[in-house]
């Protein structure tokens, strides 16, 4: 049987496009990575490396309409960043664990501490077809997700980003 609380979900299909290559930009300037690191678009190596995964898809968790026709949606982005390594001493697991979540206070505007500098991120970049982002929140701090049989260790952030999109029914 069908959830009828489930059944009910819009989602932005347009946005989840704009809004993916927008977070991903975004988070490839964040100023805790080292210089030769990057994050990826959902591809993590085998043995490292760093990546951005969507959620299911960019909910619209709120609509109001006017008697003009003119449409506000909020929506919901959820996605991970995801950072795997091998061999990690004591001391770069806690690395991992805080350059995680030095990334997601970063994101949500807050100051963060990277090569001796305080950073913070002022504004939130433009995103097409009249969306605008709202904010973006941690949904889970850094955790150990897995640790495979060769000591591989997978270590991953729970984020959302919540956007605005105004536009004109017909």
């Amino acid at each position: 049987m069908m959830d009828e609380k489930n059944s009910d979900i819009k989602y932005d299909m347009e946005g989840f496009s704009a809004v993916t290559e927008a977070v991903l930009a975004l988070v490839n300037q964040f100023p805790g990575l080292a210089g030769n690191e990057s994050v990826a678009f959902a591809t993590l190596g085998e043995r490292g490396g760093m990546a951005l995964f969507p959620g299911d898809g960019a909910v619209v968790e709120s609509e109001t309409r006017s008697v003009t026709g003119r449409v506000r949606q909020v929506c919901r982005y959820p996605f991970a960043v995801l950072y795997r390594a091998g061999g990690l001493t004591e001391d770069r697991r806690v690395c991992a664990k805080e350059q995680l979540d030095d990334l997601g206070r970063w994101l949500a505007r807050q100051s963060v501490t990277a090569d001796g500098r305080t950073w913070r991120l002022e504004a939130y970049p433009p995103l097409a077809g009249g969306r605008r982002f709202l904010d973006l929140s941690f949904q889970t701090p850094a955790y150990l997700q897995e640790r495979d049989e060769h000591q591989t260790e997978t270590w991953a952030v729970g984020l959302a980003a919540r956007y605005e999109t105004v536009f004109t029914s017909n």
